[in-house]
């Protein structure tokens, strides 16, 4: 009997006991789909953090805030709080420097048809959704003439969008802001980073850094947004301009550039996300092993009813390694298309995700490749000794079997 036939064979001993064949593969079909599914998600979440790290605008920006905002501690001579106009006009006094804008953040009432909801205020340049971490999807971003302008637009976040309007539409509508009539131009949620923000249903309303001054005076500048010209380099200029800021303020420590803070993050999720995807993804495999001992022990109740099949087999001259071969053949038909339901739920589930958490969740050949293997590998090693226990029958006390 060649392997094509061998193969044929089990599927037919596999279609004579369907449900007992599929309670069987059941075990590696839910490892199979578990590891793949939490491969696809971590590997998505590593993807968020380098999509928000490696982002163009952010690639050319240099984010310096007082050392205070990220290193709270006690007041010492020197000690700066926010960033002033003066700070402002030093930076763009810099050569190799394209723009300068700054970012304010701050809390205030925003009412709408009789609701009033204590949102979130963030306020900066025309490239805020980037600097930010939000995209819209609804309207328009606010642009460089809005800011120039100080135009009274904002954008508010879908959360916020359903507690001042319900279910209709944000834009064009208008909102107080702190007392201040606002047009809405867009709708927006955040991006990847910032996807738990979304879920918990976070309030937020971005403006031009402009009219958010005009209607807040009194609240500090606490990030300065540099970008920097093309074919500058971006780590010069930066230790050139926070000297030149820690200079004027008289505190070698007043500034600092936060821009290195989100690699230093990317490459703490990026191990720890790998850490946490293994060790689920093992435990997941755990269930591949249990799914293992199912086959065993199916495989053995096979080999007792088949006992008279394998007699008659090795009285007509089947050899033992034949008999070894096709009930190794059955185990490993049973693991693989367990592993095949298995990946193409696991896909499934990665999909799901996707589509619900808006996270780059992708499925990777290798996961998919080694899965499958190691399925396959669970049944030829699980077989083996239902298999061995089969081709060492004598053929005499086999045909005399009931």
């Amino acid at each position: 009997m060649n392997l094509a036939e061998m193969v044929l064979s089990a599927w037919d001993a596999l279609r004579a006991n369907k449900l007992r064949s599929v309670l069987t593969m059941l075990g590696i079909w839910i490892g199979v789909a578990s590891i793949i599914a939490i491969f696809a998600i971590g590997q998505g979440g590593q993807s968020a953090v380098v999509s928000v790290i490696e982002s163009q605008r952010l690639q050319r920006t240099i984010q310096i805030l007082p050392r205070e905002w990220i290193e709270p501690g006690l007041p010492q001579p020197g000690q700066v709080l926010s960033i002033s106009d003066a700070d402002l006009a030093l930076a763009r006094s810099f050569s190799g420097v394209a723009s300068v804008g700054y970012t304010l953040y701050g809390q205030g009432p925003v009412s709408a048809v009789g609701h009033t909801v204590n949102a979130s205020i963030q306020a900066g340049p025309a490239d805020l959704d980037e600097l930010a971490r939000f995209m819209v999807v609804q309207g328009r971003m606010f642009t460089a003439t809005d800011v120039v302008a100080h135009r009274p637009v904002a954008l508010v976040s879908q959360s916020l969008a359903k507690k001042l309007f319900g279910a209709a539409s944000p834009v064009g509508r208008t909102v107080q802001v702190g007392g201040h009539p606002v047009h809405v131009i867009g709708e927006t949620v955040s991006t990847q980073l910032g996807i738990l923000s979304t879920l918990l249903g976070a309030d937020e309303i971005y403006m031009p850094a402009t009219t958010c001054r005009d209607f807040f005076p009194w609240w500090s500048i606490t990030e300065m947004d540099v970008e920097v010209a093309p074919g500058v380099d971006k780590a010069d200029l930066s230790r050139r301009l926070v000297t030149a800021l820690n200079v004027r303020a008289g505190n070698p420590d007043a500034f600092v550039d936060s821009s290195g803070l989100w690699t230093g993050i990317e490459h703490m999720v990026d191990t720890v996300t790998r850490i946490l995807t293994w060790i689920i993804g093992a435990v997941a495999g755990i269930a591949l092993l249990v799914g293992g001992v199912g086959v065993m022990n199916i495989m053995l109740v096979s080999v007792a009813e088949r006992t008279q099949e394998i007699g008659i087999r090795a009285s007509i001259g089947a050899r033992p390694r034949d008999i070894l071969a096709q009930f190794l053949v059955e185990a490993v038909v049973i693991t693989s298309l367990g592993g095949v339901a298995g990946i193409g739920t696991g896909i499934g589930v990665a999909a799901a995700v996707r589509a619900i958490t808006g996270l780059p969740v992708g499925v990777g050949w290798p996961v998919v490749i080694g899965s499958f293997a190691f399925s396959a590998w669970i049944g030829l090693i699980c077989g083996l000794y239902p298999a061995m226990k089969a081709a060492r029958m004598n053929p005499i006390d086999a045909l005399r079997y009931e």
